[in-house]
């Protein structure tokens, strides 16, 4: 997709602009075109480039300088009176070198999460190239010892989930440490920050790469191309193996620092272990064809049986004429034998030779029909191979339609379980609500007989206090008059004694 876009947006640009898909391997009928138009170019090995392939191999997968194939290479890939995009997947190791020898070149690198791309490596490609030329591994496992000692495990022991994830791994290592030197011309970006902000995150690359960020266009930003992955490949074994990466992966702050995040990580890894909950059990993953099979021995294999088809029909038509040589010598020779005396059973032979004639005339014509027929049946299989490969990826993505049915049917079984325990408890609430309607009935009833209690209580207290009001008027006039006599009486009994200033004073007792 991003290539797409890139390419379109460069050309809206520049018209002038070159595209190159993954030039170390394929050539002139992917080059300057849009990724739709590609047609079954990336089927037939007519669609390869001679001079990547032998770059790619002639020079190492780890490359910080200059050597002298790469920069041939590199020279012809981005020539310069010409604006070019280029997608490189096999060129992750090899970023520093490009960039130096192309001072104009800016690169972005784009990481995704190692579950998906190692899921997708064992269903479509070896990152080893097998299916191309010779292994790569070998070379890999000794560049990636020298360049990075102990980070590096060797893939000699691995299972294939492990040793795609090993490629993965210290490509993106060695992409890093480019940007690390190269940081304003090189620009790392995450998938999953790439699809949180699809418009957003593509008019940055835009941004940086020199182009108008206005000139993308937005149709292409949700435009699928070529095969997607919906039936995992990996094992639950695989899948296993691989979590703890995941995690260092989300948790990289190269990619998902604080201010540079913009997935919900714990949301993106939660919808990622859902995606990879259907793996399947048993062994870990392992290829089902050979695969040092590639497209040329493929194409090889056909051409010989080509060749033997052709051998066949030639040896089968010069064995016909030997046949029809030694018949005549022998017919010649009886016919002088036996002139005379035989001359209706030659006449007889000679119908019957000529009936054989007919015969093998007869089947030299069905032979053709039959080649012809192998033909058309070649054509046919191989465009049901094609319809094979489309069926069986919707077959994966029917399975997991019928897995997340199934899924629904059970959540909707316990909602509604949910539902019926729901509804029980709302009818007891119900209940409980109408006992607590009566009581509060009752209590208001019980208030408004307590208020005309309290109402009759308060007139006879008014009564009541109409009546002592009087008598607590006198009582309280003839208190000073008490305390008087009480004072006085204190005295005479010599408790009390009157100081000079009249005020009563306890004696004290010497």
């Amino acid at each position: 997709m991003a290539y797409g876009v890139l390419l379109a947006a460069a050309r809206a640009q520049d018209p002038g602009t070159l595209g190159r898909y993954e030039p170390f391997l394929w050539g002139m009928p992917t080059w300057d075109k849009l990724p739709e138009r590609f047609g079954l170019a990336t089927l037939h090995t007519d669609a390869f480039n001679a001079h990547g392939i032998y770059a790619h191999s002639q020079s190492p997968l780890f490359l910080d300088a200059t050597h002298p194939v790469l920069d041939s290479f590199i020279d012809e890939t981005l020539p310069g009176d010409h604006s070019v995009v280029v997608k490189l997947i096999r060129g992750a190791g090899r970023l520093s070198a490009f960039l130096r020898r192309d001072p104009d070149l800016k690169i972005i690198h784009l990481i995704r999460n190692p579950l998906d791309v190692v899921n997708s490596a064992l269903l479509y490609f070896s990152f080893f190239g097998d299916e191309f030329h010779s292994s790569d591994e070998p070379r890999f496992n000794e560049e990636a010892a020298a360049r990075f000692g102990d980070l590096h495990r060797s893939t000699l022991e691995l299972t294939e989930a492990g040793r795609s994830f090993e490629w993965w791994r210290l490509m993106n290592e060695a992409a890093f440490r480019s940007a690390e030197e190269f940081p304003e011309r090189l620009k790392i970006v995450a998938y999953e920050n790439l699809t949180a902000d699809l418009p957003g995150v593509m008019a940055e690359i835009v941004e940086f790469l020199g182009g108008d960020p206005d000139l993308i266009d937005e149709s292409r930003l949700t435009r699928t191309i070529g095969p997607v992955s919906a039936q995992p490949s990996l094992r639950v074994v695989d899948r296993d193996a691989l979590i703890p990466h995941v995690d260092a992966y989300f948790n990289d702050q190269r990619l998902f620092g604080q201010m540079r995040s913009l997935a919900d990580i714990p949301a993106t890894k939660a919808r990622l272990l859902e995606k990879y909950a259907a793996c399947g059990e048993g062994r870990a993953f392992t290829r089902p064809i050979d695969p040092g099979l590639a497209p040329t021995r493929v194409r090889s294999i056909a051409v010989k049986a080509h060749q033997d088809i052709e051998a066949a029909r030639s040896a089968g038509e010069s064995q016909v004429a030997v046949i029809a040589s030694d018949i005549s010598a022998t017919v010649a020779s009886v016919k002088g034998a036996v002139k005379g005396q035989f001359v209706s059973y030659i006449a007889k032979l000679e119908d019957a030779i000529a009936r054989l004639s007919g015969q093998v005339a007869a089947l030299a014509a069905e032979f053709k029909e039959k080649k012809e027929e192998i033909s058309t049946l070649k054509r046919q299989i191989d465009k049901r191979d094609l319809r094979i490969i489309e069926l069986d990826v919707k077959l994966r993505d029917l399975q997991a339609l019928r897995q997340l049915n199934d899924r629904l049917r059970d959540r909707v079984a316990g909602l509604q379980d949910e539902q019926a325990s729901q509804k029980g408890a709302f009818e007891k609430l119900r209940l409980e609500k109408r006992d607590a309607e009566d009581k509060l009935r009752k209590t208001e009833n019980r208030l408004r007989t307590v208020a005309g209690e309290s109402e009759q209580y308060r007139q006879q207290l008014v009564e009541l206090a109409s009546v002592l009001a009087p008598r607590l008027s006198t009582v309280a006039t003839l208190r000073p008059l008490r305390y008087v006599l009480r004072q006085r009486q204190r005295v005479k009994s010599g408790l009390v004694e009157i100081d000079a200033n009249g005020v009563p004073r306890l004696k004290t007792k010497l």
